[in-house]
């Protein structure tokens, strides 16, 4: 073992022996569709302690430590049987006992399954010890299967913050790629542009949940017109006429806004997801890059480091793919804004028949001021937070194009 791998000695204890290696490191191999290994780099012979003898044609599986739960192993091949790329945190035992952590992202390849492993060194790596730590627990307490296991280890993970194993996976890629400061100069302004539209992009959502909360604040305004009005029996009808109408135009552009912000399809959720994962794939695209800028000279031409340059370009373009369709998305959403800006000035109409109506009453009822009042602070909150949306949409289709 060389220099560049350091093991730690505050156990004598084998089994308790972490082997460390440098941050620079990528322990990279490559499985057939069954998961046995087909190829294994320097750095995973030196890491591992097994011989190139020993890994090739092994099932990956020698390596997997007691101490990961089942679960995460299950969600990893249902995603990758599902054709989607994985990237969790793994500890691995050695063939001395001992043991090492890593970050590992897997991909499909046309023959398989393609892993690259960094050192891991964030919170986050902390924290998912310790959801390990306590779903191991329960897996041994509870003896649960495999699938329960994985079930359990999704929940624990949406208490986290993370929606799915994918939103995990990118966020614990980047934070570790980013505190590894290793960023290839040719790739350096992209993943700062990439950085700056996922800001923007937040920003946008943002200031949608603002809209939207404004939509729930005013959503029984119409009944409080419609109540008003039967007190005021023959007096009110107008007023009906008026909540019917506020009523009518809000939902439809309460669906315009779904346009934005739906869970699904919505404009925003579908641009986050292709910055989002066009970063995920230039990082794994630069990781594989320096893996096979860390062949030997000699050994340019096997099966295992063509695999790493063919699988580096594949990513990259499917990069390239994903940010192109952010700014295709962007364009949509000036539109949507100015056909809600529109609405906004139909619903002021609604809105000054309010203050006629009130005008006519003031001796009658003064319950319509306050509705009013309410409305037109929704009015213009709704109106500045449409015209913001829309430029931040501009400076996203155009740093989208700078990619």
């Amino acid at each position: 073992m060389n220099a560049m791998t350091k093991i730690s000695s505050a156990s004598a204890d084998s089994s308790a022996t972490e082997v460390r290696f440098a941050n620079e490191s990528i322990i990279t191999s490559a499985t057939d569709p069954r998961g046995v290994i087909q190829f294994a780099n320097e750095k995973f012979v030196e890491v591992g302690g097994y011989s190139l003898e020993e890994l090739v044609n092994a099932p990956h599986k020698i390596m997997r430590h007691p101490d990961m739960p089942k679960g995460v192993f299950y969600l990893m091949w249902e995603c990758l049987k599902s054709g989607m790329p994985v990237c969790t945190y793994v500890k691995n035992k050695t063939k001395s006992g001992g043991y090492y952590w890593v970050l590992a992202v897997v991909t499909q390849t046309e023959n398989g399954f393609l892993s690259a492993r960094i050192r891991p060194s964030t919170e986050l790596f902390e924290t998912t010890k310790e959801i390990y730590a306590t779903l191991l627990d329960e897996e041994k307490r509870e003896n649960l299967t495999a699938e329960q296991c994985g079930a359990r280890l999704l929940e624990m993970l949406k208490d986290a913050g993370y929606p799915s194993l994918e939103a995990y996976g990118i966020e614990a890629l980047d934070l570790e790629f980013k505190a590894r400061g290793i960023i290839a100069p040719d790739l350096s302004s992209s993943f700062l542009l990439m950085d700056e539209l996922a800001e923007i992009i937040s920003d946008m959502q943002d200031l949608v949940n603002s809209i939207e909360q404004g939509f729930e604040r005013v959503r029984g305004e119409p009944v409080n017109l419609r109540i008003l009005a039967g007190r005021l029996e023959g007096a009110g009808a107008a007023l009906g006429t008026i909540s019917q109408n506020y009523d009518a135009m809000a939902k439809e552009m309460h669906s315009l806004v779904g346009r934005l912000h739906d869970p699904e399809n919505g404009s925003l959720v579908q641009m986050y997801s292709a910055v989002s994962q066009g970063r995920w794939s230039m990082q794994i695209a630069q990781l594989l890059n320096e893996a096979h800028s860390n062949v030997a000279p000699d050994d340019a031409a096997t099966d295992g480091a063509v695999l790493l340059k063919e699988h580096h370009e594949r990513l990259h373009q499917r990069s390239r793919a994903r940010l192109i369709e952010i700014s295709s998305i962007g364009k949509s959403i000036p539109d949507i804004c100015r056909s809600l800006r529109r609405r906004i000035n139909g619903l002021d109409v609604v809105k000054l028949l309010c203050k006629v109506e009130s005008g006519r009453m003031r001796d009658v009822d003064s319950g319509l001021d306050g509705i009013i009042a309410r409305l037109e602070n929704f009015h213009d909150n709704t109106d500045r937070h449409l015209a913001d949306l829309s430029a931040k949409a501009s400076q996203v289709t155009q740093k989208g194009s700078a990619l």
